[in-house]
């Protein structure tokens, strides 16, 4: 009784109200419309609320409204109850005229408190009814979509641009029909150009537009950043997308009225359409490129700064390089920087921070390059130029870091470094000892010997030569032996008769131990006929027992091996459709074809 009144108590505080939560009152409705068209504008409140007051609408007709509902959802995750509530406020609308409209926010009464919607942004566009009604009958006959009610387009950011230069490559879909998706899409290969892609929100945004006094769903399909590698007149061939459109279906001789209800009067069709091919205008980049350019074509700035200015001989400086802006980052190269003799330099590191754009890769790329001093001084960096093309006013452009100067000091153990004793971390030249000309001669007791007693010269050292060279030449003619004979396919044939010829007796022995009768005697003609096509290096499709007579003859084998070898065929073929025999008749023709097969072995001459 305790644990039921104990889970009570728990439900009852986890249903209890939680914390106020935030009121929102949300305006939404579509974000395009035909003239004289209705919409819905509904506004969503997460509390309970009173006394809505729509602003005041001079292009829009208020038709209907407000049709409110009601819905609340409990949830218990984790121990945690928790409640959504929503009020829903529709009105239905009518669009008056053409144009781009704000409708400005609603007002409702929270708990005394006066709480605004958002505004919304909605545009009208010029209907065409004669068209609505020609698309209407032709889904009814289920004609496949015209040209005018379905159709893609593939439109450059710019025709005429520089090398290098970036520019966007926008495919939309134009339609007066339901799409049910895309079953089948061949793009132009852009091999002329390096290729991004540019992030697109999911699925596909619809609006709508009037194009000659027709009005079009128009969606975005995909947004490429290209960038042309090469000049002259550049071709994209069309893109081709194969649509799966839904249409209804006319029915004749209906039997009731309630076919349609009960039955689908749609149908999918398919309609492929193509667009337009497209012919770019490549320009060749100025002549007379300024010093510092590396590649960049657009509109850049430069920073450089090392980590610090004051170090002390062997102290790491780390000089970093940042180019920013808006053009083809990925495709700039290492900046030219002429660091000083008494420095070690080491190869860039390169991080980037680019985002793809319809304007083109946007951010900065950054060169870290780590220096290392190995004598005192004040050094000066020369100021880094660094050149790009700036297409929109078609010339070239230099920035620069200006000059950085370090001042190198005297560390601990740097007297030592330059009268010749080596730094444990100096890794990146060879190393130079400055003021000496001959190191480490030996001073020590030396014991000297006449000559003729080293091992070198003597007779010992000329036969301890001479014998690996001797057993080398040996062990090379056995190779060249033994490769010759592996060569000679036919003689390795032969001389593995007898050993695959005994392998498969074997088997045939374990058969005869378990008494299986058929599988034995086929067993011992595979034997056989395997022998022999090794020997007389036949394939077995060419042996018969006519001719496996006539070719024994002539390889000088007697008769009445020959006989044997017949007869032994002839028992296994009879003996696997017999009726079964004692063991004693398969003991002795298991032996009688070892025996066989060793007269033959030594008959057979190959």
């Amino acid at each position: 009784m305790r644990l039921i009144l104990f889970s009570l108590l728990l439900f009852i505080a986890g249903i209890s109200p939680a914390e106020a939560q935030d009121i929102t009152f949300t305006a939404r409705a579509q974000s395009a419309v035909v003239v004289g068209d209705k919409f819905q504008l509904v506004y969503t409140l997460n509390e309970k609320g009173s006394d809505i007051r729509m602003p005041a609408l001079q292009d829009f007709q208020i038709l209907m409204g407000p049709s409110t509902s009601y819905s609340n959802s409990t949830s218990f995750v984790n121990g945690k109850v928790s409640r959504e509530t929503s009020y829903t406020f529709t009105y239905i609308l009518k669009a008056l005229k053409e144009g781009q409209f704000t409708i400005p926010p609603a007002s409702i009464m929270v708990d005394d408190e006066k709480v605004n919607s958002n505004t919304i942004s909605i545009k009208v566009v010029k209907g065409d009814a004669q068209a609505k009604q020609q698309n209407q009958s032709s889904q009814v006959a289920g004609s496949a979509p015209s040209a005018d009610d379905l159709f893609i387009t593939v439109k450059p950011s710019k025709k005429t641009l520089y090398q290098g230069e970036s520019l966007v490559l926008t495919t939309k879909i134009y339609t007066k029909v339901q799409l049910d998706g895309l079953s089948d899409i061949k793009q132009p290969e852009l091999s002329s150009f390096i290729t991004q892609e540019l992030k697109n929100q999911e699925g596909i945004n619809w609006s709508m537009e009037n194009i000659n006094g027709r009005t079009y769903n128009v969606g975005t399909y995909e947004q490429k950043l290209l960038f042309p590698q090469k000049t002259g007149q550049i071709k994209i061939d069309p893109t081709e997308i194969e649509f799966l459109v839904r249409q209804r279906v006319a029915r004749s001789n209906s039997r009731s009225i309630f076919d349609d209800f009960f039955e689908s009067n749609h149908r999918t069709v398919k309609k492929r359409v193509k667009s337009k091919p497209i012919t770019l205008n490549v320009k060749t980049l100025p002549q007379g490129r300024p010093e510092g350019y590396t590649g960049g074509v657009g509109q850049f700035t430069l920073k450089a700064n090392v980590s610090k200015t004051d170090v002390v001989v062997n102290d790491g400086v780390t000089l970093k390089i940042v180019v920013s802006g808006t053009g083809n980052h990925k495709f700039i190269e290492e900046p030219q920087i002429k660091f000083p003799a008494d420095f070690d330099d080491f190869d860039a590191k390169i991080s980037n921070s680019i985002s793809n754009t319809t304007q083109g890769m946007k951010g900065s790329k950054t060169y870290e390059y780590l220096m290392i001093p190995r004598h005192a001084g004040t050094f000066t960096i020369p100021s880094i130029k660094f050149a790009y093309f700036d297409p929109a006013q078609g010339k070239y452009k230099t920035r620069e870091s200006g000059p950085i100067t370090i001042n190198v000091e005297k560390g601990e153990g740097t007297d030592a470094a330059e009268s010749g004793v080596i730094r444990s971390n100096v890794n990146r030249e060879n190393v130079k000892f400055i003021g000496k000309d001959i190191r480490f001669i030996k001073t020590a007791k030396t014991n000297l010997k006449p000559s003729g007693t080293f091992l070198i010269g003597s007779l010992t050292f000329y036969l301890t030569l001479l014998i690996p060279l001797s057993l080398f030449i040996l062990m090379f003619i056995i190779n060249q032996k033994r490769l010759k004979e592996n060569a000679n396919i036919t003689l390795m044939k032969t001389k593995k008769a007898n050993k695959v010829a005994k392998k498969r007796l074997k088997k045939s022995s374990h058969l005869l131990k378990t008494r299986e009768k058929e599988a034995f005697y086929e067993e011992v003609l595979r034997a056989l006929w395997g022998y022999m096509s090794d020997k007389l290096s036949l394939p077995l499709s060419e042996l018969s027992k006519d001719n496996a007579s006539e070719i024994l003859s002539k390889s000088k084998v007697s008769e009445e091996v020959i006989s044997e070898i017949m007869e032994i065929l002839d028992t296994c073929e009879f003996a696997r459709y017999a009726p079964a025999e004692g063991t004693d008749e398969m003991d002795k023709l298991y032996n009688k074809t070892i025996t066989t097969i060793s007269q033959l072995e030594n008959q057979i001459k190959r």
